[in-house]
């Protein structure tokens, strides 16, 4: 367990492991166990990002009698231990991102928020808000030494992608000449993805950048109108469009020409927010409500539902992160449970072998 300035310790009967056989996975043996990251005491929590063994999001908290406010945290696969990153001076935040020892996000007092990267403890925050040029900031993956997000240009007062190197002062702005508005959501160490709302479009596009604004990559599909690059790693990029009135799952390798839609040919709605470069996360909705799963490779039709595996009377899942570890996969996430917060979900499965190996890949061991 990491040290922290404040660790919460709840008994192990409120540690809920569920143990789980999907109905349509069944007859192949296929298994997944199923944590409820929410503990004991907080009003509403969400699982946003991943790391090896690791999940990040937030907790909905009261101290010493005050209001119930957000706290960005970091789990290591259980309900009852979680390391509050809340730095000293600030009243709320959220993790977006995280990758080996790091994590980055955002925190606020009230209004405005301040981008930050974390090595595991309160203490260790450092905030990389380029303060003088830019009025706010916000963090939202990690790789490597890269972090990126956004921050509120005083130039002309709009969003604009962001890429830091570990220290406020490392920051480079990714924001086209052509964009009105941008925010780079997912870095692979080499590249940054993200959007931006190209003026002569009209349209919010997804965008990839090498390092510099120059460098940007309009991504956007021919036939949406909006489009958006949520998650990467080396080679593979995930995100949404929207097609007609209705978003569907993308992927892309590295070019416009190489998109895949993933959207299933049953669902109503798709989207895609992380992946590992073969396991692809987020939800599908059939019409009824969102529901959380996953996809393999390239093929729509391979999306494994993991709502199914979920207690009766939750609702409303969504996939937002996966890591591979040891041949496990863990995908964080939230769903609604029956009391009607949300809360901060991890599903844990294994890999026949890892996938970044080559050879084929089913989705479960039993």
């Amino acid at each position: 367990m990491m040290a922290s300035r404040w660790t919460a310790r709840v008994p192990a009967f409120l540690a809920i492991g569920i143990v789980l056989t999907a109905a349509g996975a069944a007859a192949a043996g296929e298994r997944w166990r199923v944590v409820i990251l929410h503990p004991q005491g907080a009003k509403a929590s969400d699982g946003l990002a991943a790391a090896g063994g690791w999940q990040g999001g937030s907790i909905e908290i009261q101290l010493d009698g005050g209001p119930f406010r957000d706290h960005p945290v970091i789990w290591n696969g259980r309900a009852d231990e979680y390391t509050d990153l809340l730095p000293t001076d600030w009243l709320r935040g959220c993790v977006y991102g995280m990758d080996g020892p790091w994590q980055v996000g955002e925190v606020k007092v009230f209004g405005d928020p301040a981008a930050m990267l974390w090595r595991g403890t309160a203490e260790s925050a450092i905030n990389l808000t380029p303060y003088g040029s830019y009025r706010f900031a916000g963090a939202k993956d990690v790789t490597g030494n890269q972090q990126v997000g956004y921050a509120a240009c005083r130039c002309d007062n709009q969003y604009h992608a962001m890429l830091w190197r570990g220290t406020p002062e490392s920051y480079v702005d990714l924001h086209p000449a052509s964009a009105r508005y941008s925010s780079a959501n997912s870095t692979d160490g080499e590249f940054q993805g993200g959007d931006a709302n190209i003026v002569s479009f009209g349209q919010i596009h997804a965008v990839l950048w090498r390092g510099s604004a120059e460098s940007y990559l309009d991504m956007h599909p021919e036939v949406a109108s909006s489009s958006s690059i949520l998650g990467m790693v080396r080679g593979v990029q995930v995100g949404v469009g929207l097609f007609g009135s209705y978003d569907h799952a993308l992927l892309w390798r590295g070019t416009p020409e190489s998109l895949v839609d993933l959207h299933p040919s049953y669902a109503r709605e798709s989207w895609v927010y992380d992946t590992t470069g073969s396991i692809h996360v987020g939800y599908i909705d059939a019409g009824a409500a969102a529901e959380a799963g996953f996809w393999i490779g390239d093929d729509s039709e391979s999306f494994f539902n993991l709502q199914d595996l979920l207690p009766s009377g939750w609702s409303r899942s969504s996939a937002k992160s996966v890591a591979i570890d040891a041949g496990r996969v863990y995908i964080s996430g939230t769903a609604l449970a029956p009391d009607g917060h949300g809360q901060a979900l991890l599903w844990i499965g294994r890999l026949p072998r890892d996938p970044r190996r080559g050879g084929s890949v089913k989705p479960l061991i039993p």
